[in-house]
């Protein structure tokens, strides 16, 4: 199964909010993987310069598995790699409307600046 990124829609996955995590999840609401519910962890790009080329890299925690045995996902290559289609949607969609939805709810960091006068 080739998948490409313009096979992702907002159509496909839904956000979800729990208040006992600071972390937006998804759930996947079409396709193969129809109910499953995860949170992305540490994500991160390798550039390969000299090729021309950038390798999406991320961790994740299913929260819900659905009709599949949670092992049977995090063995399947195919799983994996349409999750890092849904991410690299997430991350493209996020950086056209700015409206990024991954990572922490609540801002963890203080943003606020004094002048130095």
């Amino acid at each position: 199964m080739s998948l490409n990124i313009n096979d992702i829609s907002d159509h496909d996955f839904v956000y979800l909010e729990n208040e006992k995590v600071d972390f937006y999840g998804i759930k996947l609401r079409t396709g193969k993987w129809r109910g499953v519910s995860y949170i992305y962890g540490k994500v991160s790009i390798k550039e390969t310069p000299e090729l021309n080329t950038a390798t999406l890299g991320f961790t994740y925690n299913i929260t819900d598995s659905g009709e599949f045995e949670q092992d049977d996902l995090i063995n399947d290559p195919e799983f994996k790699n349409y999750l890092g289609r849904v991410l690299e949607y997430v991350i493209s969609d996020s950086l056209e409307n700015k409206k990024a939805k991954i990572g922490h709810i609540k801002p963890n960091t203080d943003s606020y600046t004094e002048s130095s006068n």
